[in-house]
């Protein structure tokens, strides 16, 4: 398992808003996360903010972002900022499902134009046979609405699906099964570590800390899921919701309900973390920190143990 995170944005394009975002992604590079998601911001005021601080880090931009129009216009600027990336490009595509938009689907059709060596027969492009081209940025594919459709869809086309935060466990684990069936419709074989799982991550020692931080009135993680809920992808009951999905508490309890979460939905490649509008910069830190110096050992070393006993039986 990798660490990833993810800044929402506060729709401000202003430079402070930037210089934060530079921040979070240098500080999380350090840390050794693998990936950072930024939704919703201009790909070239993203690349002029970047100095030569992160070398590993994949970071994945919204191709709806660029606001270019046509299959070579869009080539052209996403080689281009890849390359200056260093070719740590990703783009992330929101998936059509059935009841897609035209909008949506005339979306994945420029995608799969651009991207496959020919064009599908599907004009739903939920079946694409063919392989990407290369060199080609991986394409990240981002839940609308958080169905295994979408997932299937994504994974079928070659994506890598990425799954919600808002997801119970149970739901989530209806997730695997649909890319294993997306890709298997491509003739692909699915790989777990291209899975990527969405969470809030809450690392904290006090346990009265950690439940104020998440349930008062003020609270920015329980205003996001406020949000979510006014849109119909969660019930009404909030609180009740965050009981359910978010990870919080010691950096032990943290690393028992990673193992318990993957025991429920099985493998994948990347957890990403949440750091909602307004969040305390200090927690997220430290929740940080702890993710990778404390939790993500304990993690791998369980999961370690857990193979060697199975060897053994």
């Amino acid at each position: 398992m990798k660490l990833g995170y993810i800044g929402l944005p506060d729709g401000h394009r202003t430079q402070d808003i930037r210089f934060k975002m530079q921040e979070q992604l240098i500080f999380a590079d350090r840390l050794g996360f693998t990936s950072a998601y930024f939704p919703k911001i201009d790909p070239h005021q993203f690349v002029a903010t970047q100095g030569a601080q992160t070398n590993n880090i994949k970071i994945t931009l919204d191709a709806s972002a660029f606001a270019l129009s046509g299959p070579s216009a869009l080539e052209s600027a996403v080689r281009e900022i890849d390359d200056q990336l260093d070719g740590r490009l990703n783009l992330g595509v929101a998936i059509c499902g059935p009841n897609a938009s035209p909008q949506c689907k005339a979306a994945a059709q420029t995608f799969e134009t651009l991207f496959s060596y020919d064009r599908p027969a599907d004009p739903v492009f939920a079946s694409s046979r063919f392989p990407m081209k290369s060199p080609c940025p991986d394409i990240v594919g981002l839940p609308t609405s958080g169905l295994w459709a979408e997932a299937k869809v994504a994974a079928a086309r070659g994506y890598c699906p990425m799954t919600p935060s808002w997801l119970p466990d149970n739901e989530v684990a209806r997730i695997w099964p649909a890319i294993v069936a997306g890709a298997t419709s491509a003739l692909r074989r699915a790989q777990p570590s291209q899975w990527q799982v969405n969470r809030v991550v809450v690392v904290h020692e006090n346990a009265q800390t950690v439940h104020n931080y998440l349930h008062s009135s003020h609270s920015p993680i329980r205003r996001h899921f406020t949000y979510l809920a006014q849109r119909g992808l969660i019930d009404a009951d909030v609180d009740a919701h965050l009981k359910r999905v978010v990870i919080a508490g010691s950096a032990q309890k943290v690393a028992e309900e990673i193992l318990a979460f993957r025991e429920v939905v099985g493998e994948f490649g990347t957890l990403n973390i949440i750091d909602p509008v307004g969040n305390d910069a200090n927690l997220m830190r430290k929740t940080m920190v702890q993710l990778a110096e404390k939790v993500l050992p304990m993690v791998t070393k369980s999961t370690v143990s857990h193979f060697k006993n199975l060897e053994k039986t």
